[in-house]
């Protein structure tokens, strides 16, 4: 299948690098031609000037031998410099690509798919993918023509050594081939075993308290030798092959050079039949013709790189998108809207079903907590108003929006979502508040703060609102984060609110201003959260108990405290101590 988004990379590279391209052909040409004329130059020297004792015209044909030397080098520098910038466009286009194709997957996606196979995918399969444009695919096809300009000027000089050559050059492809196989499979070692060792290094880290309370130094050192002897035995190996390859070469390329001159002049002008200055040639072609052998043995290998990395970019690009297009309101989005739900069936990837034919009703203005130990599909629920999923059987309404098709340009003016642990970007407050959204103004984020009782901690900030917070940067304490958190889901005073246990693990002063907010914001809106104790309910008007993804009970607070259920079973346990279970 044609890989969409690496051929539109492409694409777009050859439109906007045009010049570039026209650029790199012409340097492939000049390289080429001024490749073949030195020896053709040398050899006109000694045959028709140096053995004939001729020296008038000498020093302008050494003039034309350092000029062509000089132009091809240029020229081999402009074609490196335009397939570098071309190269490099080409993975930015990639990356880009790739980036709006993850921008339209769907939180299954996420869910399903490691976060380092994402960022290898981004990473090192592009990278692979972009060296077939940066030195493989244009440099093997340069290198190849260039092997056989000179192949055809040797073939000018003498035909039977053309033809000793052509069966020369299969020998030095494959001990190349050889070399460069084994160094580079001991370079992928070495890269996994300092992947495992930086690993080991950031685990150590994080966990650096824990080790030197329980006194287990030496333990995590012992078992760092691994990977360090893991990758002495890599680096070893490749420094071993690289010792060995470039000798080898001299050494060959030597024993080419001696076998050419004795079977070209052991008698007068040679078996070949070839002048001195046809034999110099001849030597100065033949030095020239290992280099774009090696060269096309390791470009071989990259581009075999390259289709591994460009698979991988394949099975990226055929992953299945949200379709969701752009909406546009032809009225404002209501300030009031219910929120329905009609035997609602899920089941993540085709399991077990985590919600099953589950149907309720709330309207504007009402307060709704769904309570139920670990499993009972409380997160789910959540979920699936806020649109991250889509129902496998039933239907969930907010007003007259399908939350699973709101598209992105309304989403967030219609629900505002506190997530249990809200991830901080590098950036200032504002940033945090906004996530770049212009659309945002000062004053809205003023308000917001305001009513989330954060502005007077903001403003005691070395940059009020534009202090930058984030890794290496100001940090906030949990509470102050969980405010944010919530500021940033109400900066737009969307009608629906949703809660994942939002007043866990707080102190009892940001516990107050958080419910303090709320109340201030619950009128007209709904807020539905969720928690796995009776205590963190919020004030709620409405509590629906969750067992194995079913409603077990729905009423009110007092209603259910007066039957001998669910609930109440859960609050006497509270009182008693125990703990129900995380929320998950």
């Amino acid at each position: 299948m044609k890989n969409k988004i690496v051929s539109n990379a492409i694409k777009t590279t050859s439109n906007s690098k045009l010049k570039y391209i026209i650029f790199l052909i012409i340097a492939i040409i000049v390289g080429i031609l001024m490749q073949l004329a030195p020896p053709q130059i040398l050899k006109r020297i000694i045959d028709n000037n140096i053995a004939k004792g001729v020296y008038d015209s000498l020093w302008k044909l050494s003039f034309y031998y350092l000029l062509a030397v000089i132009l091809g080098g240029i020229a081999d520098f402009t074609r490196e410099y335009m397939m570098a910038i071309i190269g490099q466009d080409i993975i930015l286009n990639i990356r880009l690509n790739m980036a709006k194709k993850l921008s339209k997957l769907p939180i299954s996606y996420f869910s399903n798919n490691p976060v380092g196979e994402i960022m290898s995918q981004f990473t090192s399969d592009v990278d692979a993918v972009g060296t077939v444009f940066t030195s493989g695919l244009i440099g093997m096809l340069s290198d190849g023509l260039k092997a056989v300009g000179i192949m055809i000027s040797i073939f000018i000089l003498s035909p039977k050594l053309a033809l000793y050559m052509l069966i020369l050059i299969p020998i030095i492809y494959l001990i190349t081939r050889f070399f460069k196989l084994n160094t580079f499979k001991s370079q992928m070692e070495a890269r996994k075993a300092v992947g495992y060792i930086n690993g080991y290094v950031q685990e150590v880290f994080n966990g650096i308290r824990t080790i030197k309370i329980f006194g287990m130094e030496n333990q995590f050192i012992s078992n760092f030798q691994e990977p360090l002897n893991q990758n002495l035995e890599a680096v070893h190996k490749t420094s071993t092959l690289d010792s060995i390859f470039p000798c080898l070469m001299q050494i060959l390329r030597a024993i080419i050079i001696t076998i050419t001159v004795v079977i070209a002049v052991s008698n007068g002008f040679g078996t070949l039949g070839m002048s001195i200055g046809s034999v110099a040639a001849a030597v100065d072609l033949i030095s020239r013709m290992l280099a774009p052998i090696e060269a096309i043995a390791v470009e071989f290998q990259t581009i075999q790189e390259a289709l591994s990395g460009l698979e991988r970019i394949n099975d990226f690009d055929n992953e299945e998108e949200e379709c969701k297009k752009e909406l546009i309101l032809e009225r404002e989005i209501p300030k009031k809207l219910s929120i329905s739900i009609k035997n609602v069936s899920f089941a993540y990837d085709n399991g077990k079903n985590i919600v099953d034919n589950i149907t309720f009703d709330i309207e504007p203005g009402t307060k709704v907590a769904l309570v139920g130990r670990t499993g009972a599909g409380k997160s789910t629920i959540l979920n699936l108003v806020a649109g991250l999923y889509k129902p496998n059987q039933g239907s969930i309404k907010i007003g007259e929006f399908d939350p699973f098709e709101i598209p992105a340009n309304i989403r967030r003016r219609i629900i505002g979502i506190v997530p249990q642990s809200f991830p901080i970007y590098d950036g200032t407050i504002k940033e945090a508040i906004t996530l770049y959204d212009e659309n945002i103004t000062e004053e809205q984020i003023i308000k917001v703060a305001k009513t989330v009782g954060l502005h007077e901690d903001i403003m005691k900030l070395p940059k009020a609102y534009d202090t930058f917070i984030g890794e290496g940067e100001i940090k906030l304490s949990y509470g102050q984060y969980q405010l944010l958190s919530l500021a940033t889901a109400l900066v737009y005073s969307p009608p629906i609110l949703l809660l994942d246990e939002v007043s866990s693990g707080l102190d009892s002063v940001t516990e107050t201003k958080i419910f303090k907010a709320l109340k201030e914001i619950s009128q007209d809106r709904i807020i539905l959260t969720i928690s796995h104790r009776i205590s963190g309910i919020i004030d709620a008007d409405r509590v629906i108990m969750l067992e194995s993804g079913r409603i077990v009970e729905n009423g009110t607070p007092t209603e259910l405290a007066g039957k001998d259920g669910w609930y109440a079973k859960y609050s006497q346990v509270e009182k008693l101590g125990w703990k129900i279970g995380a929320n998950c």
